[in-house]
C-alpha cells in the first residue's frame, strides 16, 4: 500500500501563498494588529481603528490585506475604503457591502442611505426644475 498522497494546492493557494511569503517590511505593524486581538476592549491600549497612510509603493495596500487576512483567523469583521470614497455616505456605504458579504448585514445603515440618496436625488431634481424656469422666476412650489 502507497501512504497517502499530501493533498495537492490549486493555482491560487500557491500564488496566494508565494505572494504572502514574499510580504516583507511590515512586521511591527502585522504583530501590534494581531496582539490587539488579545486586549480586551475595556483594556486602554485596545484600538478600534487602524488607520495607514503613506507614499505610494510602501506596502499599504499588502499590509491592509494582511490585516484583514489575520483578522478573519478572529473572526472578526473588517471593512476598508481608499480616496475613491469621496463622501461620508459613500464610506458608510462601502462599509455596509463589506460587512454584508462578511455574512454581517447592517439593515438599518442600509435604510438610512437609501432615504439619504432618495433625498439627494429629490434635491437635486427640484435644484434642476428651478435653474429651468424662465426668467429666473420662484417655480410654483417655492
Amino acid at each position: 500500500m502507497h501512504p497517502p498522497s499530501p493533498r495537492r494546492l490549486s493555482l491560487q493557494q500557491i500564488v496566494e501563498g508565494q505572494r504572502r511569503a514574499a510580504f516583507v517590511g511590515r512586521k511591527a505593524e502585522l504583530g501590534l494588529y494581531r496582539a490587539n486581538f488579545a486586549l480586551p476592549p475595556e483594556d486602554l491600549r485596545h484600538r478600534f481603528v487602524f488607520h495607514v497612510r503613506g507614499n505610494a509603493g510602501v506596502g499599504k495596500t499588502s499590509l491592509v490585506r494582511e490585516w484583514r487576512e489575520a483578522a478573519g483567523e478572529f473572526g472578526a469583521v473588517t471593512a476598508s475604503v481608499d480616496e475613491s470614497a469621496d463622501s461620508v455616505p459613500d464610506v458608510l456605504a462601502d462599509f455596509a457591502a463589506q460587512f454584508a458579504e462578511q455574512g454581517h448585514p447592517l439593515k438599518a445603515l442600509d435604510r438610512l442611505l437609501t432615504t439619504y440618496r432618495r433625498a439627494r436625488h429629490d434635491a437635486a431634481g427640484r435644484l434642476a426644475a428651478d435653474s429651468e424656469t424662465p426668467g429666473g422666476a420662484p417655480s410654483p412650489g417655492a
